[in-house]
């Protein structure tokens, strides 16, 4: 997995409306980019396909080396 640096951004919690998330781009073995997201204060994790939202079993399908 590859990772690459952007521009700072600010990332809201859909969870909790916090400011202060944390977004870390990953590139998968199928060369899919996914965002992975995480809420420092209370803790939601989800992953980003794009602009939408995607489950974690989709993340981990696409991560399955083939």
């Amino acid at each position: 997995m590859g990772r690459r640096t952007r521009d700072a951004v600010t990332v809201t919690c859909s969870a909790c409306g916090a400011q202060d998330a944390i977004q870390i781009d990953i590139t998968l073995p199928d060369d899919s980019d996914v965002t992975f997201n995480s809420c420092h204060r209370c803790e939601h994790r989800w992953w980003e396909s794009g602009s939408r939202v995607i489950d974690l079993n989709a993340v981990l399908e696409k991560a399955r080396k083939r």
